[in-house]
């Protein structure tokens, strides 16, 4: 990877820029601005002054998993939350330099300056035809490792600019067990059950980790999908990773 001019703490210490700097950030956010409703009588959500939003959207970003970062159109970074700034510190896939975000490779980081340029020229021209969200996976430097997922979307200036949320799936959490008791009224052994299947575990391992015999799991496993109205593992895995996506 080419060597960066960058250390961790340059992010580290970035503050969410002011509406000047990064004006997609407050644009319409669902926590500065008031819910709507067409019904007239319903209560209205309180909006968040726009001191109120700055204060508090840093901390937020910060407790996700995936990394947040704000660019420009030529991948200079405005702000990175927590996940993105330790990442970025690793030079493990991505990285920054004094020229902007870098890939592992120079084919590479062109081709993610690229899909950023795009992405930002779509901040200008919202009614484009072009889909406005992009993915790219960057390489890692060891290469059986899963690659960085990353998602591209336009923040809207002036000037324009993209947020890039990046995944690495080694920093997703287990599936949360209480969450899936409390969506689909399973028990607790049930939920553990349907937790390690969506992590990705066989039946037959999933009875191992549970102290349990392989027919009481399958028997677990008929009550899972009786309850979440699903009859295979397939649909039931696709089912629970959608669902519980968002508490990881």
């Amino acid at each position: 990877m080419e060597s960066p001019a960058y250390a961790a703490s340059d992010l580290n210490a970035c503050p969410i820029p002011d509406s000047d700097e990064a004006p997609g950030l407050r644009r319409k956010s669902a926590m500065s601005r008031a819910t709507r409703h067409s019904n007239a009588g319903e209560h209205l959500v309180p909006a968040l002054s726009d001191a109120d939003a700055s204060a508090v959207l840093p901390s937020l970003l910060d407790q996700l998993l995936i990394g947040v970062v704000l660019a420009d159109a030529h991948g200079h970074p405005r702000y990175a939350n927590r996940a993105a700034r330790d990442l970025l510190a690793r030079h493990d896939g991505l990285t920054n330099g004094a020229g902007g975000l870098l890939a592992e490779t120079s084919t590479d980081t062109r081709r993610l300056r690229q899909a950023l340029a795009l992405t930002a020229a779509l901040a200008e021209s919202p009614h484009d035809s072009a889909p406005a969200t992009r993915y790219l996976g960057m390489p890692r430097r060891l290469h059986h490792i899963s690659p960085l997922l990353l998602r591209l979307s336009p923040s809207p200036g002036p000037p324009p600019g993209v947020a890039i949320f990046i995944t690495a799936p080694e920093h997703l959490q287990p599936m949360p067990r209480e969450a899936l008791a409390v969506a689909f009224g399973l028990t607790p052994r049930e939920a553990a059950l349907a937790g390690l299947l969506a992590d990705g575990h066989e039946l037959r391992d999933c009875a191992r980790l549970l102290d349990m015999g392989e027919g009481t799991a399958r028997n677990h496993l008929k009550h899972v999908f009786a309850k979440t109205v699903r009859h295979s593992q397939a649909t039931l895995v696709a089912a629970l990773c959608r669902l519980a996506g968002p508490c990881r």
